[in-house]
């Protein structure tokens, strides 16, 4: 195991010394001093792992985890063991998903604890370089690192040059994709700066063999959820000390399951050049081969993130939109998904089933122990429902698997869209508008090539709703005989935080947002008003960080300003939106209509007689 001894020899480099010695003009420091900050500046990064401290630190980690996961992680073994061969002739790059504090801990222990050396160095937040964890994290191999440098021209020398020795060396180097914590489930777009600066230094020091190694790491249950809440409705995120961390370790006293570590398949450094260039919209056509590769990476770690109940049930009950329903719905309903999970051999977790009433009972129980979900008994049937206060949380689980059901989402979104307008409903129809929608989504998923994706929504469409073309039924109708499943319970959460900023900005006018963080707080505010105003239905729909997804949205199709036709694009955003929600709440009528049409105003009329 390497030690921290053999970085400091970039003070005896010459031409290190010359670019310090710039790098010192640049920022007004005389020599002298450039170099006592630059040797500061590696102290701070440099990681120093040491055998010794790996044992303690191991029994450090899973007495935190094991206070309320279970101690036996789920790993895909078999994976693990060809990246075991791989790593004999390889560098090994681990990327993997960022959903909790535990995941660099449960990282680390999934190789360890699998006899996989040697353990590769791990880039954290200098946040986590706090009294009491930092000089730990550092010996076990933590690379601390500063959030932003980029007018700091000697850290940033410092920084590229360890990178150079790490990559030299060949020592195997791991790191969140993400670059922060997911608070909504959903993976977030990849943050690309390390990977750009990893890839510059195998190409610098010819450094050909390289595979980076998707990893997604997934929870039964996030210990973290009432934080992610807390700040999507911001309030400030609590700053990370020996305190905080104390608080979090001894705040986890429920059980919440089970830890899921998987690996998925490698992606050699250079093989993105073959992959499509439209793989995400959200991207320019013309974007890096590393921003392929960081996309391809995102892409393979959502492909083997395991579904597991609670995602599913979460996402029936949000589906229902406020309503309660009844174990036996819940059960119809949640059965479904899960009969199509297996149907396309999608990856579940251990244990996933659904399969009857009984399991589904259990499953919902879990929920109400967490108090995710809540059950209203007092008349004859007893029916469960999300309460106010926890459609944040419950949305998580469901981001989770979204994925998975986009095409079906989409197609059916599209098919709704095809209802309502006035031109006969085709194929070519569906496509225009799938796209479009593709388009008013961009930043929000991960999508496949266009053709492959065109070709899955066709196949989506026509497997839900047979002949849809054929003309001998209306479309409206085909709905309500066969209820949608994904795109009302998907999209009306991110579909309705656009409505709030439509609203926002056409409030605006022709005035520029000037300050985003102002906006968003005036966002907040907005989306609290149509809340109560019912212009808006989904709780979930008030987000920071949805809002902050779609202000890059809207600055893709500057509606931020200042331009010339600021306004008109602000209504043609708006009316897009609409249009889009409309769709939404078609098929949410549909929905309701095929479930609770016992309550339908007709029979209720008849039971009461005239």
């Amino acid at each position: 195991m390497m030690t921290g001894n053999g970085a400091g020899e970039m003070f005896q480099d010459p031409a290190f010394l010359e670019e310090l010695r710039k790098a010192a003009q640049a920022s007004g420091k005389t020599p002298e001093k450039a170099q006592e900050y630059a040797r500061k500046c590696l102290h701070e990064i440099e990681a120093t792992p040491k055998d010794s401290w790996f044992r303690p630190a191991v029994k450090l980690a899973r007495f935190i985890y094991t206070r309320s996961y279970e101690r036996e992680l789920d790993i895909n073994r078999e994976a693990l063991e060809e990246l075991r061969e791989l790593s004999k002739d390889h560098l090994l790059l681990f990327l993997w998903s960022h959903k909790s504090h535990m995941d660099s801990f449960v990282f680390l222990l999934s190789l360890y604890e699998n006899n996989f050396r040697p353990l590769p160095l791990i880039f954290a937040g200098i946040n986590m370089n706090f009294l009491g964890f930092g000089s730990l994290a550092r010996r076990v191999g933590a690379i601390f690192l500063r959030r932003t440098f980029h007018e700091d021209p000697i850290y940033k020398l410092v920084f590229r040059t360890y990178i150079d020795y790490l990559i030299r060396n060949k020592l195997p180097l791991s790191w969140s994709i993400e670059g922060t914590r997911s608070r909504t489930g959903k993976l977030s777009p990849p943050k690309l700066g390390i990977l750009n600066w990893v890839v510059e230094s195998c190409e610098k020091e010819q450094v050909e063999k390289v595979l980076l190694v998707p990893v997604s790491i997934a929870f039964d249950r996030i210990a973290e959820i009432d934080d992610y809440v807390s700040i999507q409705r911001g309030e400030p995120k609590r700053k990370e000390s020996l305190g905080w961390f104390f608080n979090y370790i001894f705040g986890m006293q429920q059980p919440y399951g089970k830890v899921y570590v998987r690996f998925a398949k490698p992606l050699a450094l250079g093989e993105a050049t073959t992959l499509s260039q439209d793989m995400s919209s959200g991207e320019a056509q013309d974007r890096s081969i590393v921003t392929r590769m960081g996309f391809e990476v995102c892409s393979r770690i959502e492909q083997i993130t395991p579904i597991k109940s609670a995602d599913v049930l979460a996402m029936v009950l949000l589906g229902a939109n406020g309503r309660a329903l009844t174990a036996a719905e819940i059960h119809a309903q949640a059965g479904d998904i899960a009969a199509l999970v297996k149907a396309r051999g999608l990856p579940a977790a251990s244990g996933f089933s659904l399969a009857d009433e009984e399991q589904v009972s259990g499953a919902v129980l879990a929920l109400q122990g967490s108090g995710l979900v809540r059950c209203f008994d007092k008349a004859n049937t007893p029916v469960y429902y999300i309460p106010r206060g926890k459609r944040l949380a419950a949305a998580y689980y469901r981001n989770t698997i979204t994925h998975y059901f986009l095409s079906a989402a989409l197609a059916e979104i599209g098919l709704a869209s095809c209802a309502l307008g006035i031109d006969a409903p085709g194929a070519q129809l569906l496509e225009r508008n799938v796209l479009s929608l593709r388009d008013l989504y961009k930043f929000e998923f991960f999508y496949k090539p266009t053709g492959e994706f065109l070709r899955e929504v066709q196949l989506e469409a026509e497997e839900r709703y047979p002949n849809w073309t054929s003309g001998d039924n209306s479309l409206q109708k085909l709905l309500r005989e066969q209820p949608p499943r994904f795109g009302h319970a998907i999209l009306r959460s991110i579909t309705e935080s656009y409505l709030i900023m439509a609203v926002a900005l056409l409030e605006l006018g022709e005035q520029p947002v000037h300050d985003q963080k102002k906006f968003i707080a005036r966002l907040m505010a907005q989306g609290q008003q149509m809340l109560l105003r019912r212009t808006i239905s989904c709780e979930s729909s008030v987000s920071q960080d949805l809002f902050a997804t779609g202000l890059r949205l809207a600055q893709h199709l500057h509606l931020l300003g200042p331009n010339a036709t600021l306004l008109p694009a602000r209504e043609a955003f708006a009316e897009r939106v609409v249009t889009a929600l409309s769709s939404i709440n078609l098929l949410q009528r549909s929905y309701d209509a095929a479930w609770f049409s016992q309550l339908s105003a007709g029979k209720v009329s008849n039971l009461l007689g005239p």
